[in-house]
């Protein structure tokens, strides 16, 4: 028994032996994610390693997106050109998504030196070229043989960095593989090479020469703001089917060479002219009343035209009536009567009177109605009987105190008693000679009141007073007669505003607006943009658009606009300035050289005709500008000491010239040896 426990031990031992003894490995797992910059901007070609073998395993597609095979514990580095590696731990997550951050931003200092250097890649500084909103690199870059084996690809990355956006625009690089790195690429992609991001840029290195390979590049890109800071970056990797063997990046160019900055020319907004584009006038929906006062002879119903202005005020109301009935751009509400009688005598009965009185004039006026105008209107009445209290208030009026006391006095005595009331005040003295004569006619009256909706121009007063209180209720043509009836540049630009807050597509009002702004030196690029698309547009729109574009330094834009421009007047001038910005030189030499000895000169630096330059910059003044150009020049051919001495001077009347030559590549080794 003893013998068969000893047995059982050992067998239990030797299979745990063995199990301890068989490799723990995690499972791999398919890893997604996405790659972007900190901007969050999705990075396109990012390769990606397993960092515990440093093999490569994937890449990203143009929307910054990997699918990756990795064990599930393993570790993925990610590497750009232009970013910092950047490691992540997968730890079973089956989406990993990277932030990269730009390894470019750090090279302010790095400088590029003349000194030869055997162990290095090392490209030739050169400048950035402005021709309208491109910006061309040309340059070559020196390969040393002793850094490229047949076994590795080098992969030569340029790309213009915006200083002061901090973004980077990426050139087309250049790609080399050595022969036996092609060789295994293809096998790896199963010959299919449309795997590979880099494919249509490779050049198969094939030669075996002993001497450094200088490999020329030239490429150009768009550029939108092109009066920032810019530089030329060109990043360098190697690497192997592993790993990245080599990497550095060089400053190649700061600022760009771009005369034309300093073109004068003055082009002013314009306001539209085309009055087939002025809004037209448009009626608005407004509430009217009037109304007419009848008198009545006492303890009379009907109405006696001889009486005071009864004939008169009734032909008003009825010419009134009628004018309404006739307007098509009208239309009556209602028709109201209330007819009054006077106080004196019984309550009850002058109520009769009054309802009596009202029925009369109401008949009188509505037989001059048609019957579907008395169909479409709320005709209503009310009869009521005036108090003795009026009567003390029209007394008092008059100055007549002490007869107003005393039916005030009768007032107070029978506050709630009208016929006590009115047979004390029949007894008071004056009562005959003074109430009876001048006062109680004044009582009894019927009263008509109209109200009726009109479409009707409103004047420039309602307007005014409409701006101020409920201004999105006026129409387009009446923001225009305000904008026209404006003493102030500031009232115009208000009103232009305005408009088009309530009327966003109001194109009068935004190409006026455009003009203003233009002519205060606030050009806005972005005001016009939504109209350009209309299929009717006056030629003063295109015009302050590109006016504002070139403002903006997007000249191309600007050019290709102006092509729509008539070939007249301040149009013409706009063409012929959007050519030069264009970088369309030779087109319009001619007609800018005309305008001043100033641009002529640059023009002719533009053309690179840079002697010609020279010797017409020395005929120039001596403004800070001038100064400045002839700096520019005497440098293009090479009068170095000239050039400092006409930088320094140009620094002297106006320091604020040293910030732009800070990013002018013509200058730039001017100011290196002036500081």
């Amino acid at each position: 028994m003893l013998n068969l426990n000893k047995f059982c031990s050992l067998f239990i031992g030797l299979i745990l032996s063995v199990v301890c003894a068989l490799p723990l490995s995690a499972r791999d797992i398919n890893v997604r994610g996405t790659v972007t910059n900190i901007e969050g901007e999705p990075l396109f070609r990012v390769s990606i390693y397993n960092a515990g073998t440093n093999k490569l395993i994937g890449s990203t597609n143009e929307d910054g997106k990997y699918l990756v095979k990795i064990d599930s514990e393993g570790e993925l580095l990610f590497t750009s050109l232009g970013y910092e590696e950047c490691k992540a731990a997968v730890r079973g997550e089956l989406t990993v998504d990277v932030v990269l951050r730009h390894s470019a931003v750090a090279l302010e200092e790095v400088v590029v030196s003349a000194k030869r250097i055997t162990d290095n890649v090392v490209p030739e500084p050169t400048d950035i070229e402005v021709k309208g909103n491109y910006f061309h690199i040309r340059t070559r870059v020196k390969i040393p043989k002793e850094l490229f084996s047949t076994n590795a690809r080098m992969i030569i990355q340029p790309g213009v960095y915006n200083v002061t956006r901090e973004q980077m625009i990426f050139l087309e690089p250049l790609v080399f593989d050595g022969k036996e790195y092609a060789i295994t690429q293809e096998r790896m992609y199963d010959y299919d090479s449309g795997q590979d991001p880099l494919s249509r840029y490779v050049q198969v290195k094939s030669s075996s020469s002993r001497k450094d390979d200088l490999v020329g590049y030239s490429d150009s890109t768009y550029v939108e703001n092109v009066n920032d800071d810019f530089r030329c970056d060109m990043m360098v990797s190697m690497e192997n089917y592993n790993r990245v063997l080599y990497r550095d990046t060089f400053v190649i160019a700061r600022g760009v060479v771009n005369p034309l900055r300093f073109l004068e020319y003055e082009i002013p907004g314009s306001a539209v002219k085309n009055e087939n584009f002025f809004p037209q006038p448009e009626m608005q929906l407004r509430d009217t009343k009037g109304d007419v006062n009848l008198t009545f002879r006492v303890n009379k119903s009907d109405l006696n035209l001889t009486d005071g202005d009864n004939r008169e005020e009734l032909n008003r109301l009825i010419s009134r009536l009628h004018q309404v009935e006739n307007d098509p751009n009208a239309r009556l509400k209602s028709f109201s009567v209330a007819g009054t009688a006077s106080p004196e005598g019984n309550y009850e009965r002058n109520k009769q009177l009054a309802q009596k009185r009202m029925a009369s004039a109401m008949s009188l006026i509505v037989k001059e109605l048609n019957e579907s105008t008395r169909r479409q209107i709320d005709m209503h009445t009310t009869a009521s009987v005036e108090t003795w209290d009026r009567v003390v208030d029209l007394l008092r009026a008059d100055n007549k105190i002490r007869e107003a006391d005393a039916i005030q006095e009768i007032i107070d005595k029978y506050p709630d008693n009208p016929n006590r009331q009115s047979r004390n005040v029949v007894s008071l003295p004056f009562y005959r000679p003074l109430i009876t004569s001048r006062y109680l006619p004044r009582l009894r009256r019927v009263s008509y009141e109209l109200l009726f909706s009109q479409y009707r121009y409103l004047t420039d007063e309602e307007i005014e007073a409409l701006y101020r209180s409920d201004s999105a209720s006026l129409s387009r043509n009446e923001f225009w007669r305000l904008y026209n009836l404006a003493d102030s540049i500031a009232e115009r630009e208000a009103i232009c505003r305005r408009a088009l807050e309530v009327y966003p597509k109001f194109l009068v009002a935004a190409t006026d607006l455009a003009a203003i702004l233009i002519d205060k030196g606030e050009p806005d690029s972005e005001l016009l943009l939504p109209y350009l698309e209309m299929p009717e547009l006056p030629d003063e729109t295109r015009l302050n658009q590109v006016v504002a574009w070139l403002s903006a330094g997007r000249y191309a834009q600007a050019d290709s606009l102006a092509f729509d421009l008539p070939d007249t007047g301040i149009y013409h001038k706009a063409k012929v300035y959007a050519a030069a910005l264009n970088g369309r030189y030779n087109e319009v030499m001619q007609e800018i050289s005309a305008e001043s000895p100033f641009n002529e000169v640059l023009m002719l630096l533009a053309i690179k005709s840079n002697e010609q330059a020279w010797e017409k910059a020395k005929l120039l003044g001596n403004s800070a500008k001038e100064e400045y150009i002839k700096a520019v020049a005497a440098n293009r051919v090479d009068e170095v000491v000239l050039a400092l001495s006409y930088l320094e001077s140009a620094f002297k009347k106006d320091p604020s010239l040293r910030d732009v030559a800070s990013v002018d590549g013509d200058v730039l080794d001017l100011l290196q040896q002036e500081d």
